[in-house]
């Protein structure tokens, strides 16, 4: 039997993503490679192996015309991968070390394969985002049951699928979700318009409802709840007109409450009407702290920023966390290469969910969902730190649902 190079391709994004799940992490927890859920240097070289090989082998369905941008991108991205790799070494890093630095900015190279097979029709996108969301969830699922099984028993049953010390609050032990549980929303919105039977509807509208009790019940993150609702909400009001100027003023929207709820006088507003918000304000504090920390030394090198830092490094004195500084933690390491790319990659979603309103809004709330939400959630969290897996995905069904309305018959507008 002969084996399809694109049979190849999704095999080895498959079990990429698969190993930063529970399908992996819990029946290998016993393994050196899998025993944490920090990555270490042998699992991040098998991580590297299936990301240059899924490259390789894709290379046969190469569609420039989809992925012109997405090379672009890559372009912008490797002025920040040289700067990490220039820094590392200055500072005496070994190899491997070096390459654990610059090693998250790596997964945007998963885009190029995906847009490939994508548009040769080799792997449908409506498979690859059920994949996506049945996998997500089924891994939320399995860290909700942790949470509570902990807090009832006092005893974690797989600690190497928990991503950082969340502590209890509210008397349940927080997990962080999956990187990937940024995209389960948006994606679950399209595949719901791209259904046709009622099953596969209840299907998505269920992983919607897990992602967002999960939000609410286990993370317990006051932002990641308000900004996967606001999104809901406005799909749902987006889905019923194709107007230019609501699609702007919703971003708009989008965009300011994000900025309002950030800010520490509406954290001051909240914590005043009970005692029990108070176990809010200290996050918020710490995170003002780290700004003035890291400002400071990213003041003496505004361009290229201060370089890469370490874990120990990227905890400001007098407290917080450069982590928590979302779109900031970018900027001080990467200075404004980081910023470039992320501008136009962001700018590029927005651009094409207006273009493609009138044509097909499914595919224009796709990518518009998928922007806000990484928007929103760069204030508190910067992308490649939380979802890096996440972007290549993102990049890939953007140049996707792009390319195949551009390509459709009859329709001849003009994109970037």
């Amino acid at each position: 039997m002969k084996i399809k190079y694109s049979s190849i391709t999704k095999f080895l994004i498959c079990i990429l993503v698969l190993m930063h799940l529970c399908f992996f992490l819990i029946p290998l927890s016993g393994t050196a490679m899998f025993s944490t859920s920090y990555i270490p240097k042998t699992r991040m070289l098998l991580f590297l192996v299936l990301v240059v090989f899924s490259v390789l082998f894709s290379m046969v369905y190469t569609c420039s015309d989809a992925n012109r941008v997405a090379k672009f991108e890559m372009l912008l991205l490797s002025v920040c991968w040289a700067r990490a790799i220039v820094g590392a070494l200055q500072t005496g890093n070994a190899r491997d070390d070096t390459l654990a630095v610059v090693w998250p900015y790596l997964y945007m190279i998963i885009a190029i394969p995906l847009i490939n097979i994508f548009c040769a029709n080799e792997w449908k996108p409506e498979k690859a985002a059920k994949f996506l969301v049945i996998a997500t969830s089924i891994d939320t699922l399995i860290k909700a049951f942790m949470s509570f099984y902990e807090s009832k028993t006092g005893v974690m049953l797989w600690p190497n699928l928990v991503s950082g010390e969340m502590g209890y609050r509210n008397g349940l032990y927080r997990i962080n979700p999956s990187a990937l549980s940024i995209l389960v929303i948006p994606l679950s919105f399209w595949l719901i318009s791209k259904a046709t039977r009622k099953r596969e509807k209840l299907t998505y509208i269920i992983t919607i409802l897990i992602d967002i009790l999960y939000a609410y019940i286990i993370w317990q993150a006051r932002s990641a709840l308000l900004y996967k609702t606001i999104i809901i909400i406005m799909m749902l009001f987006l889905q019923q007109t194709n107007d230019k100027k609501k699609i702007v003023m919703a971003f708009m929207l989008m965009v300011g409450a994000v900025v309002l709820i950030n800010t520490p006088t509406f954290n001051s507003f909240i914590d005043s009407f009970s005692e029990s918000n108070k176990m809010y304000g200290n996050s918020t504090v710490a995170r003002i702290n780290a700004y003035a920390y890291y400002g400071a030394m990213y003041s003496k090198s505004p361009f290229w920023g201060i370089g890469r830092l370490t874990t120990s490094e990227r905890y400001a004195l007098g407290g917080g966390m450069l982590e928590d500084t979302g779109f900031f933690y970018g900027l001080v390491q990467f200075g404004i290469p980081m910023v470039s790319f992320y501008i136009f990659m962001f700018f590029r979603g927005i651009y094409i969910s207006i273009k493609l309103r009138r044509k097909n809004m499914a595919d224009s709330l796709l990518c518009l969902s998928m922007t806000l939400l990484f928007i929103m959630f760069g204030v508190n969290m910067d992308p490649f730190y939380a979802f890096a897996l996440a972007l290549p995905f993102y990049v890939a069904f953007v140049e996707y649902v792009r390319w195949s309305n551009v390509n459709e018959d009859g329709y001849e507008e003009t994109y970037l």
